[in-house]
């Protein structure tokens, strides 16, 4: 196991400790992902790149023998509680994640005892690398072991994209909690969500790095927006198909059928998927050349279709991928994750890193008065738990 990890459970088990003065019996924990290129494809049945990174949310349990249900967000220095069986309305946030996971996997495995549970994470919030997926799937794992040892990995999966649908009212993909539960370390994934398959291709950068770089910009438009294009995208497949019986699903659509749509908009929607899914083949095939200058240039070619076509960019986020474009040592640049805030992805030469941050920092702040967190994040394994 990451040693680094290994520290994070450590000090969260004292804190399990401090608060049910005894110790946990169960752990697991679930990372954080990046996406290198496949945005907005998920839902759509598309192509993406996605990672898991060093950074977790971990989940530590121990059965009661009553119906009582205890749990600590230890980063909310917060308390949810409440009887199995009784009526509960969760309030924050993460008491939606936290009370959605525990209903839908009981609807499933039926909970016979409470438990006590300590919740902890350092993966950012709202920075586009999926703090709430590796939460649901930190505490699906826990409950897993705990209650269901004969649950796979997939069903796994779809029960936590249940929670974002039925708790948080998002029609989100599978790509953050796929992702979160089958990463492999020091690799990426070509993530099919058509066939729900994925292949792992060597991340070998040679002398390139990713980084990450935080608008710092909360994204209150994402669900409502996220929500909007899976209509467009779908009104607009359906229309293709009442008129081309040789279309069954997204998969099928090429660039030829846009003038089948009537709606300019939807039309829009349909040629970003379309010519991302292309974007994902293609950088697989540029990263296996070790053709970084190729990469880069799918990266920026990706952000114009979300920005242009998708419409899911903002001005901060376009402006970091602009300032990031203008060094010579960046290869390329995108937004990634949902949109409306959240991060920037780039494909940056290992020895220009610190004059990127330097430059990438001192122009964000002179422009909106924020100073940007940028970070380069190791890949590691996905999620896992265990028996104490």
């Amino acid at each position: 196991m990451n040693t680094e990890l290994e520290k994070y459970i450590q000090s969260t088990s004292s804190y399990f400790e401090e608060k049910f003065g005894g110790a946990p019996t169960m752990v697991a924990y679930a990372p954080g992902r990046i996406n290198i290129i496949g945005e907005h494809t998920d839902y759509n049945l598309g192509l993406s790149m996605p990672a898991a990174i060093n950074r977790w949310v971990i989940v530590l349990l121990r059965p009661r023998t009553d119906q009582k249900v205890s749990v600590f967000g230890q980063n909310y220095h917060a308390k949810m509680e409440y009887t199995l069986g009784q009526p509960f309305t969760p309030a924050e946030s993460w008491e939606k994640y936290t009370y959605g996971c525990i209903t839908i996997f009981g609807n499933q495995y039926p909970l016979k005892q409470g438990f006590e549970a300590v919740v902890w994470g350092n993966v950012p919030i709202g920075s586009g690398v999926s703090s709430s997926a590796a939460m649901e799937v930190a505490i699906m794992n826990a409950l897993r072991v705990a209650y269901a040892p004969e649950m796979d990995d997939l069903t796994l999966v779809k029960m936590c994209q249940r929670v974002e649908h039925e708790y948080l009212k998002v029609n989100s993909g599978l790509l953050d909690q796929y992702a979160s539960q089958f990463s492999r370390e020091g690799k990426l994934m070509i993530l099919d969500f058509n066939q729900l398959r994925s292949e792992y291709v060597d991340a070998d950068m040679k002398d390139w790095a990713w980084l990450l770089a935080d608008t710092k910009v909360k994204r209150e438009l994402a669900g409502s927006k996220y929500s909007e294009r899976v209509q467009e995208t779908a009104n607009a497949l359906a229309e293709v198909k009442s008129k081309d019986a040789s279309v069954q699903g997204f998969r099928d659509l090429t660039t030829e059928h846009l003038a089948l749509i009537s709606d300019p908009v939807q039309q829009q929607r349909i040629r970003h998927l379309v010519l991302e899914n292309e974007r994902v083949l293609k950088a697989a095939e540029a990263l296996s050349q070790k053709n970084f200058e190729e990469l880069g240039a799918l990266l920026t070619a990706s952000h114009q279709s979300l920005r242009d076509d998708y419409e899911v960019s903002c001005p901060e986020l376009d402006f970091l991928v602009d300032t990031a474009l203008q060094l010579p040592y960046c290869a390329g640049s995108r937004m990634m994750g949902g949109g409306f805030g959240g991060c920037t992805i780039s494909l940056v030469r290992k020895d220009a890193v610190h004059k990127f941050n330097n430059f990438l920092t001192d122009e964000y702040a002179r422009e909106y008065d924020i100073v940007t967190e940028i970070n380069n994040y190791q890949l590691v394994d996905g999620a896992g738990g265990y028996k104490i």
